[in-house]
């Protein structure tokens, strides 16, 4: 497929001007992160008039200002609609209530966070771009997704498209990479030899940063809540500017989809949005049509837009699989001890990870990580995706307090990837590295929300959802609870590319 790598960079009015749009489009994309993004540039290309709808909205990156707060420094607008900044081991701090940049759910015994910006998790993630072990992801996807289609075709495209690649090795010998040498040199004394991992980060731009010459913040270890200065590839410098250049894609920023049903005498989709302030509170709301929808709003709001479509009655005929076999990814945060020297600050890009199929009670990718707290101190972070494949929540809608809502996810099902986490730590530490025991956050955490419209049960093998024709799913609801040990980004942009492919190549 001829394609366009890079689209520059990515410029929107401040408002979303929902009063200016359009009513009625051939194509509506809901969210634009690796999904959405995936979507809105085939669909561009393809000649498809498309709107794409974001919630959040897109942040200009500046050389020397800090656009975005950090875990150490949390302001308001890190945060999706919050009273409190809290994520994982933060401490709660009161902030004010606006359309920020991650929502955190607490969904029972786990804390999920779900992106709310344009270019979705590809903001806040750390640019991790691996694939899924085939083994894994043959056992838990159906037959008629295959893997050696994606290894083939979809993998590589998406790589080449967000600039995917390894650290070089003048930034690895740099200080603010002095972790990511000792916990590489750490498990390969423990019998684990790590191997390099693709990220998706600008190394330029990383230089640029050690030299001086941008402020620090990819070095410092700031990521989860974006990087300032531009220094990861997201999505706003590559689909998504390369979607706008086709001349079909429109993007409305902070625009949220409350709801959708079916269109007027049963036809195409209706859309009920609202139009966020960016300093807070609703200043417009209307209704929107298309022939063919989308929904791209990230697994937990995809998820919640379905259930309550079909418990309400706006879409009664979606099937009994919808909001099923949602999972965490088997995610998991460690913090050890380490006897020696960690830098004076931790970069956030990953250098090297390890897989460890067997001996810890789940096969788990073990990755090189960072955390902004510890610059200076003797602390080695680690963080693990396990290949989970019993635990598993669902989503159904609460008609009393009228929200869709996980109640079955307890502290539990967290329990057997940090069983697993801890004890690969524990085991590092034993082989000869004198230091405390490992740390866990006191709350079960996902960054990698999976599952809730799961491929083969609520859509088709390629996202078309069960009981309507125009209706799609293309995003991380579509990966059944997990990414078969991997960071999901690489495999939910795949999934989107070949959904993508197969729809238009018939018609829909």
């Amino acid at each position: 497929m001829a394609t366009v790598k890079r689209g520059g960079a990515l410029h929107l009015d401040p408002d979303g001007e929902i009063q200016g749009i359009s009513e009625t489009h051939r194509a509506i994309v809901i969210g634009s992160g690796f999904g959405g993004a995936v979507a809105a540039l085939r669909l561009g290309e393809a000649g498809v008039s498309t709107l794409v709808l974001e919630r959040g909205r897109h942040w200009e990156y500046s050389a020397t200002e800090q656009v975005f707060g950090n875990e150490l420094t949390p302001v308001s607008e890190m945060f999706w609609q919050h009273d409190f900044a809290v994520w994982l081991t933060m401490q709660p701090t009161l902030i004010d209530r606006m359309p920020g940049l991650m929502e955190v759910v607490l969904a029972g015994g786990i804390q999920i966070g779900a992106a709310a910006c344009v270019g979705g998790g590809s903001v806040v993630y750390a640019g991790v771009t691996v694939q899924p072990r085939r083994r894994y992801f043959e056992a838990l996807f159906p037959a008629g997704v295959r893997y050696d289609e994606l290894d083939r075709v979809h993998f590589p495209r998406v790589r080449e498209m967000l600039s995917a690649s390894y650290m070089p090795d003048d930034i690895y010998a740099a200080d603010p990479f002095t972790h990511s040498r000792a916990f590489d040199a750490q498990l390969k004394r423990a019998g684990f030899p790590t191997t390099p991992i693709r990220t998706t980060f600008n190394w330029s731009r990383v230089r640029g940063e050690l030299a001086g010459r941008l402020r620090p913040s990819s070095v410092i270890g700031e990521s989860s809540f974006g990087n300032s200065n531009g220094a990861k590839n997201d999505l706003t410098q590559n689909y998504l500017p390369a979607a706008l250049a086709t001349g079909n894609v429109r993007i409305s920023q902070l625009t949220e989809v409350t709801s959708i049903t079916t269109g007027p005498g049963g036809r195409g989709y209706t859309v009920r949005v609202v139009q966020h302030a960016p300093g807070g509170g609703v200043v417009a709301s209307r209704e929107l049509h298309c022939e063919l929808l989308f929904l791209a709003a990230g697994s937990v709001n995809t998820t919640r837009l379905l259930v309550r479509a079909r418990d309400t009655g706006e879409l009664p005929e979606l099937n009994e699989h919808v909001g099923t076999n949602w999972g965490g990814n088997g995610d998991a945060f460690v913090y050890r001890g380490f006897d020696g020297a960690t830098g004076a600050s931790q970069g956030a890009p990953c250098a090297s990870a390890v897989f460890v199929d067997d001996g810890f009670g789940m096969p788990m990718r073990v990755e090189n990580w960072y955390a902004l707290a510890f610059g200076g101190e003797p602390y080695l972070s680690q963080f693990s995706v396990a290949v989970d494949m019993d635990n598993r929540g669902t989503w159904t809608y609460d008609r009393a307090s009228d929200q869709v809502k996980m109640l079955d996810w307890g502290p539990e099902k967290n329990a057997a990837p940090e069983a697993a986490a801890a004890a690969f730590s524990q085991l590092v530490i034993g082989r000869g590295m004198a230091a405390p025991s490992p740390v866990l956050p006191p709350t079960g955490g996902t960054a990698h929300p999976l599952g809730g419209c799961p491929i083969g049960a609520a859509t088709d093998l390629y996202g078309r959802v069960a009981g309507y024709r125009g209706l799609y799913a293309v995003d991380g609801s579509l990966v059944p609870g997990n990414a078969g040990g991997a960071n999901p980004s690489l495999l939910i942009a795949g999934l989107a590319e070949r959904a993508m492919d197969d729809i238009l190549a018939n018609g829909g």
